[in-house]
């Protein structure tokens, strides 16, 4: 049963689910994720043999590292029931940054493209299980940003509060095995997300201070960080 995979047969499942363009990613916390799809005509880069494994597109991309220490745990989505898969690691390992506001991280110099240069900056959620970041690919934006660091992202007192749609940056999100980015545009409050690749920030559920919904059945001890969405619970 999928619910026993070990270790072994996990990660060419995990192989197999990033080479098709059917399964959707979500790299996050509660009330803060990013999502990574793609089109099945999309143009895609798929790097997916060895211990690292990369599907990257136009519009954003995931990168998996194979770590022994994930679980995967399956479920059922709610409302719709669809399936879903949570990767896991133990909570002791999910310490987050401890970065509490907006905090230059210096050259962001592992990019899922290597064309997409820039300057990280972390949005100080201080997450436990994934880094929320941002990154700056030219010297505007970053000094834009820099304005505001030593505030929270949304902090009305800082000039970041309404300015991130058009700003825009690219999101990066990181969690021990994994990392998304997003390069579409941020919708403004009255707009929706794009289709495709797309970030949700929002301070209501973070300040409830769950790591996942109440629906994701992670075991005792455990805490996803990545949830797989593929179209069907593997066999």
């Amino acid at each position: 049963m999928f619910d026993s995979l070990t270790d072994e047969t996990l990660w060419p499942w995990l192989r197999a689910a990033l080479a098709d363009p059917a399964t959707g990613w979500g790299l996050g916390s509660f009330g803060a994720i990013a999502e990574f799809t793609r089109d099945e005509d999309e143009a895609v880069h798929l790097a997916l043999d060895g211990p690292v494994m990369t599907v990257g597109t136009a519009r954003g991309g995931i990168r998996l590292r194979h770590d022994p220490r994930v679980r995967a745990v399956p479920y059922a989505m709610a409302g719709s029931k669809k399936p879903a898969v949570a990767l896991c690691l133990p909570t002791e390992i999910c310490t987050g940054s401890g970065v509490t506001a907006v905090t230059e991280v210096g050259p962001d110099d592992d990019p899922i493209d290597p064309r997409d240069g820039g300057v990280l900056f972390d949005l100080g959620l201080n997450l436990k299980q994934v880094t929320a970041c941002v990154r700056a690919a030219d010297p505007v934006t970053a000094e834009r940003i820099r304005a505001g660091a030593g505030l929270g992202m949304f902090d009305p007192a800082g000039p970041l509060a309404t300015a991130w749609p058009d700003l825009s940056p690219h999101r990066v999100f990181l969690c021990p095995f994994a990392r998304a980015e997003v390069k579409q545009p941020i919708p403004r409050p009255d707009g929706r997300s794009p289709d495709g690749p797309h970030t949700h920030v929002l301070p209501k559920l973070l300040a409830t201070g769950r790591t996942h919904a109440a629906n994701v059945p992670a075991p005792d001890g455990w805490i996803p960080c990545l949830t797989v969405f593929p179209p069907a619970f593997p066999q």
